[in-house]
């Protein structure tokens, strides 16, 4: 109880003593005089940035001004203060701060330098970054929301562009940009953007029914989002041109693997050769088919000859390759 009585007496004294500008102080030669406006830089500010110390024992001015008064605000944000709050903090320097003409205003407030990045300059470099990263087809990109400005302290500083989640295109993307001076961080912002796109896809120009063959009059090529469409769409007509769809398209509809299928070249109960290869020697004999198929597709077929069955892939319209 004892300590700390004495601990808050010596406060109190401390800051009597500054808010005292009795003539004994002003006999000693130290006046310390605290602007009402001060800016500040670093991480901590220190007595000497907030006021002006004069009189004639540099060293001691010297120790003064090195005292630390607190962290400093963020960047470009203020702090205020008043007489008493300083007492307290200078009184925790443990200095001797005996003999000091103080002149100080009822508050006075501290500003942390700081330099300004627009948020328009931050929404370019960003969609820079995705344009260099989204190369050979069309495409759109759109901010979503308003970026705000952000304060850093000065110097140089340097961008770092990151897309921690990759690019959507069902659901807005997100673009980080950190902000870095002097190898520490200052500060991170997340910006995000609609992308879109595009390309010329095929679609059926004209009704289709099950089993019609894809023709060059039945397909069109339309300009669609291909972002928010399903794998398996087609830019390229000789993928498609001679297959033949599985169920009924309407006008306008894309085309995707998934309603195609190659066209039935061999059907079930069809004469064919079986052609058999081993060794460079290539033998060919009758055969039935037992299964329809189409090219490139393994059915069984029965040796005419032997009646034996065996599995062959489609080659064309007559014939198969025996597997040996």
């Amino acid at each position: 109880m004892k300590n700390k009585l004495y601990r808050l007496t010596m406060v109190i004294l401390c800051v009597a003593g500054i808010l005292f500008n009795g003539s004994l102080a002003r006999a000693q030669g130290l006046t310390i005089t605290v602007a009402a406006e001060s800016q500040v830089a670093g991480s901590y500010f220190t007595l000497g940035d907030i006021a002006s110390i004069s009189g004639d024992d540099h060293d001691r001015i010297a120790s003064l001004k090195q005292i630390r008064l607190g962290h400093t605000p963020a960047p470009g944000q203020s702090i205020v203060l008043s007489g008493e709050l300083l007492g307290v903090r200078l009184n925790a320097s443990k200095l001797d701060l005996n003999g000091i003409s103080w002149q100080i205003p009822p508050q006075f407030r501290i500003t942390a330098l700081s330099q300004q990045i627009n948020g328009e300059h931050l929404v370019e470099l960003a969609e820079k970054y995705l344009r260099e990263r989204l190369t050979g087809s069309e495409i759109e990109i759109t901010p979503v929301g308003q970026q705000q400005d952000i304060f850093v302290p000065p110097g140089n500083v340097v961008f770092s562009i990151d897309l921690p989640y990759g690019v959507k295109y069902n659901a807005p993307t997100s673009v980080s940009v950190g902000i870095t001076g002097g190898g520490q961080l200052y500060a991170t912002t997340r910006l995000r953007f609609d992308i879109k796109k595009y390309e010329q896809v095929a679609v059926a120009s004209r009704a289709m029914a099950p089993r019609d063959l894809i023709a060059a009059d039945n397909i069109t090529f339309e300009r669609r989002d291909i972002g928010r469409m399903p794998p398996g769409y087609f830019t390229d007509p000789n993928k498609i041109l001679g297959l033949v769809v599985k169920r009924q398209l309407s006008p306008g509809t894309a085309i995707s693997d998934s309603v195609l299928e190659k066209p039935v070249l061999i059907k079930r109960g069809k004469t064919l050769r079986i052609i058999a290869q081993a060794g460079g020697i290539e033998v060919t004999v009758p055969g039935v088919s037992l299964q329809s198929g189409s090219e490139g597709q393994f059915i069984r077929v029965q040796n005419t000859n032997s009646k034996k069955v065996i599995t062959a892939r489609v080659v064309d319209e007559e014939t198969v390759l025996a597997q040996i």
